[in-house]
């Protein structure tokens, strides 16, 4: 009895030994994986609870379009100064190709020197005169070209606007005088007045808008008072001299600058 009661016993004893060894295998596995996942879950939780919102992404690179600069070279300015002046009272020839220097005095304050060349062609109506005083020949009284020089200096403001520095208005007023050749055709003169010369207040103002640091693009608009001086001579006339009130305008909407 006690035999075969062993004999029932250890099998029984032994799959109950199984038992608790595979339950022991398959909880130790389980114990890591929970251990391990229980950090990760804690390290991640944790920087979103800190953070409070999704990691910031690194900035992109910046836009390569084109932006107006932020501020404008001072000191020394070289601009080209076209096309243009017309004379309300007297005269001025019409096309006006310049140079001009500006030397920054201090803060906003210019002072500038200037050069131009004048060019012109018409008939004597176009130089304001009431005849052409050398006959009625076939080529006396045609058109040509008139050429001369122009020379300036003064003084100018240049505004500063911080909200936009790229744009820089300006008031000026400065002094100036010209000479200037009438036509001929063919070595003779076609009519009776020979040359003038010039001299006159101009103020006005203008504005430059910098693309760069240093070049900027814009226009003037200047106001002359002043007169002119002129020798003319008539068809077996003696020479004679006179004088003209003159009050014109430069308009100079092609302006190139470079700063330096």
């Amino acid at each position: 009895m006690t035999a075969r009661s062993l004999r029932l016993a250890l099998p029984l004893l032994f799959a109950l030994c199984l038992a608790l060894v595979g339950g022991s295998a398959r909880a130790a596995p389980s114990t890591g994986l929970k251990t391990g996942g229980s950090v990760d879950t804690s390290g991640a939780s944790g920087q979103a609870s800190t953070s409070g919102k999704a990691p910031k992404l690194p900035p992109g690179p910046k836009s390569s379009g084109f932006e107006l600069p932020e501020r404008v070279y001072g000191g020394n300015a070289i601009s080209a100064l076209m096309p243009a002046q017309v004379a309300f009272v007297g005269y001025m020839p019409r096309v006006r190709l310049g140079f001009q220097y500006d030397r920054q005095l201090f803060k906003q304050h210019w002072a500038y020197v200037g050069v131009a060349a004048l060019f012109d062609r018409g008939d004597y109506r176009t130089f304001k005169e009431s005849v052409c005083g050398l006959g009625n020949t076939s080529d006396a009284c045609g058109k040509g070209t008139v050429a001369g020089v122009d020379a300036w200096a003064g003084w100018a403001y240049k505004w500063y606007l911080p909200d936009n520095p790229y744009l820089v208005p300006i008031a000026r007023v400065g002094v100036g005088g010209g000479w200037w050749k009438y036509p001929k055709v063919t070595g003779t003169r076609i009519q009776a007045i020979e040359s003038s010369w010039s001299i006159s207040v101009r103020g006005g103002g203008g504005l430059r808008l910098f693309l760069l640091e240093d070049l900027a693009i814009g226009l003037d608009v200047n106001l002359a008072i002043g007169f002119t001086r002129s020798k003319k001579r008539a068809l077996a006339m003696e020479t004679e001299r006179f004088s003209r009130f003159l009050l014109g305008m430069e308009i100079l909407p092609l302006i190139v600058e470079y700063r330096f």
